[in-house]
């Protein structure tokens, strides 16, 4: 079970699929980067989104304001 939780963590994606496709995305701009430095840059930003994703609990930036207000009121 741990296992699964591991590669559907926000990190896991993060790597498997954000930063390849960040890379993808650089070169496909003609950014004048080559491949090692596109991946490496995109690695970076999707690790780092990655783990504010795995601290906040969510990809989303918005957050459930009805929680808040809920909270208050007890």
């Amino acid at each position: 079970m741990k296992l699964i939780e591991l590669f559907l963590s926000p990190i896991a994606f993060s790597i498997g699929f954000l930063a390849p496709l960040l890379a993808q995305v650089m070169l496909a701009m003609n950014t004048e980067l080559s491949t090692p430095v596109a991946y490496g840059t995109g690695l970076a930003i999707s690790i780092s989104l990655g783990i504010v994703a795995q601290s906040r609990g969510s990809w989303l930036w918005v957050k459930d304001h009805e929680s808040v207000h809920e909270s208050d009121h007890e």
